[in-house]
């Protein structure tokens, strides 16, 4: 890869290109915690531009930064100008040059810049930027099934990584229009991980009328969620750790007694495999933890 001469400069605000803007994430906290440190310190770290045209320059890398100073209300930025087209910026940047260490869907969005904008094959990504083919393949992969509203609700940190990745992708896989109707919702209320963890387990487990049912009223959907939650610490308070003590027991009791039925095929014949051996290994250790809570158990009653 040729290394581009680079040139400390000057930068007013309208001189600035914004075009990668859509492929980085814009995180408010990220932008305030920066905020506070130009006023303390300045501007410590260059931007990264290409020129693009008269006294044009394309913000290659400092979003954030950029961001932040605007908001400082300051006039310039602080640059480093390389003399080399984008799509060398780009490669460069995904190598070794990041100011911040980059999500994982960032990466994937510019690797897919590479690959549709610049028509780089992902045999030419992985070649140029020292990765196998199969990390470009797999960062890509993050990018399937995420509609371009889902895409724009993360990227300007209305929706978290979270989120899109573990909920609405792949719902908008299976049901599109689900996915959007929950997106819309989770733009216009705040819904906690835990719950919107709950709606998707929900949903994986029901058939096509009862997924309808909860899409068509997600708001009932998580008001009902969060009763069960308030009514089950609500229980746990009223059970005290006597209640929670004797439930985590009556499990224990459940899962010895599959264990136990499960014994008889999962040790003979007796082998000496690698699977055979983790199972007695982790049976020992079970075993001894079960042991030192006779012991704790005896030191208050006789059992």
């Amino acid at each position: 890869m040729n290394i581009p001469t680079k040139t400390l400069m000057t930068i007013e605000h309208h001189s600035l290109q914004l075009v990668y803007a859509p492929l980085r994430l814009h995180r408010r906290p990220l932008i305030n915690k920066l905020m506070i440190s130009i006023e303390e310190h300045g501007q410590l770290v260059p931007v990264v531009v290409v020129p693009s045209g008269h006294n044009q320059w394309m913000l290659m890398d400092g979003y954030v930064r950029v961001n932040a100073l605007r908001h400082l209300g300051k006039d310039t930025v602080n640059a480093e100008a390389w003399n080399c087209d984008p799509s060398e910026a780009l490669l460069i940047l995904l190598t070794e040059h990041q100011s911040r260490p980059w999500e994982a869907i960032e990466e994937a969005l510019l690797l897919q810049e590479l690959h549709t904008q610049h028509k780089f094959s992902q045999n030419d990504i992985a070649a140029r930027v020292g990765r196998d083919k199969s990390w470009v393949s797999r960062r890509l992969s993050l990018l399937d099934g995420l509609s371009e509203s889902i895409r724009e609700a993360m990227i300007s940190d209305k929706l978290s990584l979270w989120s899109a990745t573990r909920v609405l992708v792949p719902l908008a896989r299976a049901n599109a229009e689900h996915a959007e109707s929950l997106l819309n919702h989770l733009l216009k209320h705040v819904v906690s991980t835990r719950s919107l963890g709950d709606f998707y387990h929900h949903y994986q487990r029901s058939n096509h009328q009862q997924r309808s049912k909860m899409v068509n009223d997600l708001d009932l959907f998580f008001k009902a969620q969060a009763s069960l939650i308030v009514e089950k610490q609500t229980q746990q308070l009223q059970a005290g750790p006597e209640g929670q003590w004797c439930s985590k027991l009556r499990l224990i009791k459940k899962t010895l007694q599959a264990l136990t039925a499960l014994t008889a095929s999962v040790l003979t014949p007796p082998s000496k495999n690698i699977e055979h051996c983790e199972a007695i290994e982790v049976f020992n250790q079970v075993a001894t933890e079960f042991e030192l809570l006779t012991k704790s158990v005896r030191r208050f009653v006789d059992v």
